[in-house]
């Protein structure tokens, strides 16, 4: 019953994670991508083992599947993944690819059986977020326990004034809460979370109870183990669920288990929510017969605002946050990068999922063969999914009512011409030669909504054929994309990153995820058809002041940039740099230093560089940190920026550029000369290998590489400069392109770049700092 059948040892998984592996120094080395959150004591571990490449999926803000997996796994011996889908199409697309690792503690977004057949090891990283999910239950006894809800929502009640002892009388009456201290906390299941539990609450000399029916070894001091899930029940104050979901256990807290509860006692779920019938607990808790309930999951999440258990007062409710801290990346990375040497090494692993596979594995041998009959058979299988939620597909939905017409306010101009540009969207959609060859082996339906403006479309790709047309799809759609008319129309113009507007709220997306993948699939020629229409029709109008109730909230900063406001030379600057070409439509991002605070100004992600506005630039902290709420995703570079601000106080501007002839220069490994009085200030500049955009690695080494000059080349990655003044460092990046042209034509036509004296190039050295 317990949610991990061994609980995590972290001391003995994080000791020595650098033992010899077997593999001589010249021996061959599997390269290794990880797009997992990871430790960097792990990511060393794993850098000893293979080549490893590094792009976390929070901060990449990529999620990989279908045709995207296979073009980032190409010549890639081990992944190792935490949401990322892995089925056996593209398995059978990648040869190369001899190990998974799934962080999770169930690998749900990995086909283990394509796996076991191709023979693929799977590893995971059971009791990985054990920790932090015993945080959150413990937090939440505590805030039951306190009344702390109510309390921290009593002195944000209007109408309160300083010094009110009237008011002050009310919360020492209504707000007397209860301590941990001997009371009886009750935990269903003992695996390594409900341990994490009892170990928390021995200092709060609480009483701990277990039914776990299946636990075999002995249990901690202080704990008692009870024989019926009955008896628990009846004896608990508060009763913490910690079991797995199983037939035994699936809907076990019904009404007769809630009714043999105490009066008043608490129910806290942190595990799933298969384990509760919600109906039978909203009752519950309704009729006073319970004191309060909180819970960590629910049976469809998120759950709708309307969900019956959100409206009572006595429910504490997150979003399924338990295993989402920090510190999970360093415990998996801990277990994973053990788990991969043993298997390197060729010991066996402790936590392989198909253990079967493992007899004379070596991940320098091909895979076995699979034959075209049990290929086909593996693709009739259920897909992975990025949540075990997805895994139980929920009756289909009623095809969805059509939609609102858009309120009376909305101007009908702008209604009229972004339906005409919906429109031709569509028939471009369905005419297309490229989607109808990406249409050949798919089989999905996108139903999109713009409840600002009432007007809803679809995408459908069978079987080689292509349909889209206004209105409602005929059937049930596989996803379901909601989001203002503003989003959609940034989504195709290249101003908005659509996985970043999901995770920003401001799209939103229900159905199959490995189906909603396609829309990433098909970005680029989506795009193509919706300028198309839009160039045809013209302009739609300003679609950020379409009013409506699921607007995204805006940045508490000023929307126009006022005198000495730095965002509006930033925004010049970013308009001369795309003209210039320095920068494309999406590439490239420049940041300002706010003056007098250690924050600064940055470009956002995604958005497309030739219609920048100040109201759209971010601010951040000098660690990368987001300052205002609603504000648009910020630069993914912006660690790369951080990074030389706190290298170079002195840098007022950071400018990182897609500059053609300058990334030519590092690419083919030819040096920067001093070809002219202005090229010299320079020197040498300092290069970085390629290292994966956004990571902390790259900010690091251009971090350091900064310290000693104002400019770095970047392997396959372009420019970075900083500069005393953002007029300044502008200038400088296109002092190193023209020059780097110059360069490279010289050896383009069979000649040295001729150089200045040596005596001169000195002397403009030591004056190169005067020129930022």
């Amino acid at each position: 019953m317990g949610e991990d059948a061994i609980a995590r040892n972290r001391p003995a998984e994080a000791r020595n994670l650098l033992p010899e592996t077997g593999m001589g120094e010249n021996a061959a080395r599997p390269r290794i991508l990880v797009t997992a959150d990871m430790g960097d004591e792990a990511l060393v571990a794993l850098r000893s083992l293979g080549d490893v490449e590094y792009a976390s999926f929070r901060k990449a803000m990529r999620l990989l599947g279908g045709d995207t997996l296979v073009e980032a796994l190409r010549g890639v011996q081990v992944f190792v993944t935490e949401v990322d889908l892995v089925d056996a199409a593209a398995l059978e697309r990648l040869p190369d690819l001899r190990i998974v690792v799934s962080c999770r503690g169930e690998a749900v977004n990995v086909d283990l059986a394509a796996c076991t057949a191709f023979g693929v090891p799977v590893l995971h990283a059971p009791g990985r977020n054990a920790d932090a999910v015993a945080d959150l239950a413990l937090a939440f006894l505590l805030m039951l326990e306190r009344k702390l809800p109510a309390a921290t929502a009593f002195l944000r009640q209007p109408g309160i004034e300083a010094g009110d002892m009237g008011r002050l009388g009310q919360a020492f009456t209504s707000l007397q809460g209860r301590e941990l201290w001997r009371k009886t906390i009750g935990l269903i299941g003992f695996g390594a979370v409900g341990r994490g539990v009892a170990r928390r609450l021995a200092g709060f000399e609480a009483r701990v109870l277990v039914y776990d029916p299946h636990l075999a070894a002995p249990l901690p001091a202080g704990v008692e183990r009870v024989a019926s899930l009955g008896e628990l029940l009846e004896r608990s104050d508060v009763v913490s669920l910690h079991a797995a979901v199983t037939g035994e256990t699936r809907g076990m807290i019904d009404a007769a288990a809630l009714a043999r509860m105490r009066p008043g006692a608490f129910l806290v779920n942190t595990a799933r929510a298969a384990l509760i019938d919600e109906d039978a607990l909203a009752a519950a808790l309704r009729e006073g017969r319970l004191g309060g309930a909180a819970l960590d999951v629910f049976a469809v999440e998120p759950p709708g605002s309307d969900h019956p258990l959100l409206a009572l007062e006595n429910v504490v409710a997150t979003p399924h946050v338990g295993g989402n801290t920090v510190e999970v990346g360093v415990h998996q990375g801990e277990i994973v990068a053990a788990d991969l040497r043993r298997l390197l090494a060729g010991e066996r692993p402790l936590h392989a999922l198909n253990p079967e596979v493992l007899a004379g594995f070596d991940w320098r041998r091909p895979r076995p063969a699979v034959d075209a009959a049990r290929l086909a058979a593996l693709g009739t299988r259920p897909a992975p999914a990025v949540s075990d939620l997805q895994r139980v597909r929920p009756a289909p939905r009623p095809a969805a009512a059509p939609a609102a017409p858009a309120p009376a306010t909305v101007s009908p101009e702008v209604v009229d011409r972004l339906t005409r540009i919906l429109g031709g969207f569509c028939e471009r959609i369905a005419a297309d030669p490229a989607l109808r060859a990406f249409a050949a082996d798919k089989d999905v339906t996108l139903h999109f909504t713009l409840p600002d403006v009432g007007r809803t479309f679809f995408l459908r790709l069978r079987r080689g054929a292509v349909a889209a047309a206004l209105g409602e799809p005929d059937g049930a759609a596989e996803v379901e994309l909601t989001m203002r008319a503003e989003i959609l129309d940034g989504m195709f113009t290249g101003r908005v990153n659509p996985m970043q507007a999901a995770t920003g709220g401001r799209l939103s997306f229900r159905g199959d995820t490995m189906k909603a993948m396609t829309l990433q699939q098909i970005q680029a020629d989506l795009s193509r058809c919706y300028r198309e229409a839009r160039d045809s029709v013209g302009d739609p109008g300003d679609l950020a002041a379409l009013p409506g109730a699921t607007a995204a909230p805006r940045a508490a900063t000023p929307a126009t940039a006022g005198p000495g406001d730095v965002r509006a030379e930033l925004v010049q600057v970013v308009h001369e740099l795309y003209a210039a070409e320095l920068i494309t439509a999406t590439g490239g991002n420049v940041s300002v230093r706010i003056p007098g605070a250690d924050q600064i100004w940055i470009t956002p992600s995604q958005l497309f560089k030739g219609e920048l506005r100040a109201e759209l630039l971010v601010r951040l902290d000098l660690d990368g940190n987001p300052l205002d709420p609603g504000a648009p995703s910020p630069s993914s570079e912006r660690l790369m920026h951080c990074a030389i601000y706190r290298a170079r106080p002195e840098a007022q501007a950071v400018i990182h550029a897609h500059a053609p002839h300058a990334t030519i220069l590092v690419n083919s490994g030819l040096r920067f000369l001093p070809i002219s009085t202005e090229a010299a200030f320079f020197g040498d500049i300092p290069r970085v290998p390629f290292i994966m955009p956004g990571t902390d690695e790259l900010a690091r080494a251009v971090g350091e590489a900064a310290r000693k000059n104002w400019a770095v080349l970047m392997q396959n990655h372009g420019l970075i400069v900083a500069g005393r003044s953002l007029r300044r460092a502008a200038d400088m990046v296109e002092i190193v392109e023209r020059s780097a042209e110059v360069i490279l034509g010289c050896h383009a036509v069979g000649k040295t770049p001729p150089v200045l004296p040596e005596t001169v190039v000195r002397t403009l050295q030591q004056m190169g700092d005067l020129m930022a």
